[in-house]
């Protein structure tokens, strides 16, 4: 315990009159939130390129649960019937019908994505993927200037990592690389508030307001 309280208590920041010394923990930091903004900038810009890809997969999802449920239970809607058997393993899961159980295919009112359901998707993704971009963009100059010490930069990654958070859980927009850059942000972020990394921050602000 001593030695975690120890590491937690930032050294007294140095003298304003000597030069102010990077930690490498510091650089090591700015590295991480780099590399999270570039892997934010680079989903971003993927998701727009096939933001029309990605709408025809989810019609051919939609198309394939529809198949499934005419298939298995009769069809959907009010059509759909009842029955005790066990649903197939191999049904399709999507976001459209759940695990395309009768209840889930009785749900369902349409035989195929609309253009304006699709053009809303289609949208979806565009909007998702703009977000993305700014993330990346915020994430990638706050480690950059995270290089000098500069509190804000550590406001703007706790910014990021909650709105990440909300698109997780609340939007299920999140993949194996946002979750990975997420994890980068927040290693990086963390370790901005030990040791001489934190003593560094409180020595570039305190310079500041002498001047």
């Amino acid at each position: 315990m001593a030695s975690l309280q120890s590491a937690m208590t930032p050294a007294i920041p140095a003298d304003p009159g000597a030069p102010l010394v990077r930690p490498r923990s510091v650089t090591i930091a700015s590295v991480l939130v780099m590399v999270a903004g570039v892997l934010f900038l680079l989903i971003g810009a993927l998701s727009v390129g096939s933001a029309e890809s990605q709408v025809q997969d989810q019609a051919k999802s939609y198309n394939t649960v529809i198949a499934q449920c005419k298939q298995y239970y009769g069809g959907i809607g009010s059509s759909v019937v009842p029955t005790t058997a066990s649903t197939p393993a191999s049904l399709a899961t999507t976001v459209v019908a759940a695990t395309a159980l009768p209840s889930a295919c009785a749900a369902v009112t349409d035989l195929a994505l609309s253009d304006s359901q699709l053009s809303s998707i289609k949208s979806s993704i565009r909007t998702f993927s703009v977000v993305l971009i700014v993330i990346g963009l915020a994430t990638a100059a706050s480690g950059w200037f995270m290089r000098e010490g500069r509190k804000w930069t550590r406001r703007v990654l706790i910014g990021v990592v909650l709105v990440q958070l909300v698109l997780a859980f609340l939007f299920q927009v999140s993949n194996t690389i946002t979750l990975l850059s997420t994890l980068l942000i927040v290693v990086g972020l963390s370790t901005t508030f030990l040791g001489k990394a934190s003593a560094y921050f409180m020595g570039v602000a305190l310079r500041k307001n002498q001047h």
